[in-house]
């Protein structure tokens, strides 16, 4: 649900919805609410049933685990017909007190279609899923190449990459295969990392995001823990972008 709600797609979505039907105003609404009143009826109303019939579908589905199919999600939209149309109902006794539309003429309106969007769903969605697996499975596989710093270290070293380190004048390039000292600047390494993703935690320490096993706190700074039992410092000054990377 998390996925959906950071999608642009859906509030593109709901926008446009809101936007026809604010327009259009269909159920009384156009004789009873000014143009700006009725997008925003139509705005709230087409973001609360989303998420109350995607949060309701999802809950079913939880509770009665099954194979999902358009069969299925036809079912379980109608049951999230009921929640949904209290909700509307509701809204609308306090908006149109006296001109609402009925309770069952409402769930029946509102079953019906939530329904049928929960199939037509359901359907796109396997669509969807077998056309990227398909495209999975018949594209090649993709080798990353290997990151430039590596070509600094002895052949037996070249593994995947976990952090550098300053020492001195020299970078400490560390993989899962063992470390090794090369006499260049932080900033020059980190350029030639291409290809891996990390983040600088530091001005003397740069880590892969892959090589992060956990966080924790030595006295008053916190420590980055790595594969191999390593811990690194976390400056302030990189602290929030540290955490923008989801590494804390």
């Amino acid at each position: 649900m998390q996925a959906a709600v950071r999608s642009p797609l859906l509030w593109a979505a709901l926008a446009a919805a809101a936007l026809v039907l604010g327009l259009a105003g269909p159920f009384g609404t156009y004789d009873g609410l000014a143009l700006p009143g009725r997008l925003a009826y139509w705005a709230f109303v087409a973001v609360v049933t989303w998420f109350t019939g995607f949060g309701s579908v999802a809950l079913l589905n939880a509770l009665l685990p099954g194979t999902r199919s358009a069969t299925r999600d036809f079912l379980f939209g109608a049951l999230a017909g009921l929640p949904v149309t209290t909700l509307v109902w509701v809204f609308n006794l306090w908006i149109f007190p006296e001109d609402g539309i009925g309770f069952l003429p409402l769930l029946a309106y509102v079953t019906m279609l939530a329904a049928i969007v929960s199939a037509i769903v359901s359907v796109f969605s396997e669509k969807m899923a077998s056309g990227l697996a398909a495209n999975s499975a018949t594209a090649p596989a993709v080798v990353p190449e290997r990151p430039p710093l590596l070509d600094r270290m002895p052949p037996a070293l070249r593994g995947r990459l976990r952090y550098l380190s300053m020492q001195d004048h020299y970078v400490e390039v560390v993989t899962d295969k063992g470390s090794h000292l090369v006499l260049m600047r932080l900033s020059d390494a980190i350029a030639e990392t291409a290809g891996i993703d990390g983040v600088q935690i530091h001005r003397s320490h740069w880590v892969a995001r892959e090589a992060v096993t956990g966080s924790g706190r030595q006295g008053d700074r916190i420590v980055l823990q790595l594969a191999g039992g390593a811990e690194l410092p976390v400056s302030r000054s990189k602290l929030r972008e540290v955490r923008e990377a989801g590494l804390l």
